[in-house]
């Protein structure tokens, strides 16, 4: 499942690639159409093409997309979760090497060597963690590990309802 996530839900983004799903950021496509911001239409055509679900919270632009989008009430990112979950019975169980890179949405590989990332991450964190992944973009290549910040929404999400 992919989804195309609307301008004003980038958390939301981060949070469903750390999961492991396949969102395009509409903010991320301004350089790809050399439009900022990217205009509806552009982004309806977007997703059909690449065959997503666009994800939003504009009512007038959802009433367009109706049977190809979700269009998400109130506020709150695990809010938003909770109503994917419903909608499309998507699962949030984090394993480090199916993520996705939180910034660009590529894949991640896991790092052979600790030592040849040593100078990307801080030097508590090095010494800490012994498994790290990379983005494999190279205009990204931005580090992961299981870090605490991961127990955390795990946390949030099991113990949310709206």
């Amino acid at each position: 499942m992919k989804f195309l996530a609307d301008a004003m839900l980038g958390k939301l983004a981060r949070i469903l690639r750390i999961f492991g799903y396949d969102v395009i950021y509409a903010n991320d496509l301004e350089e790809y159409f050399k439009l900022a911001p990217v205009p509806d239409d552009k982004l309806k055509d977007y997703a059909e093409e690449s065959k997503r679900i666009i994800i939003t919270k504009d009512l007038p632009f959802f009433n367009r997309i109706k049977d190809k989008g979700i269009y998400l009430e109130g506020e709150g990112v695990y809010n938003y979760l909770y109503q994917l979950k419903a909608k499309f019975n998507l699962k949030f169980e984090f394993d480090l090497y199916s993520a996705r890179c939180s910034v660009c949405n590529h894949l991640l590989k896991k790092v052979a060597d600790k030592n040849s990332i040593q100078d990307k991450v801080q030097a508590d964190t090095f010494n800490y963690y012994d498994v790290f992944v990379q983005c494999i973009n190279p205009l990204c290549k931005k580090v992961y590990w299981k870090g605490t910040h991961i127990e955390d929404i795990l946390k949030i999400l099991k113990e949310f309802s709206p």
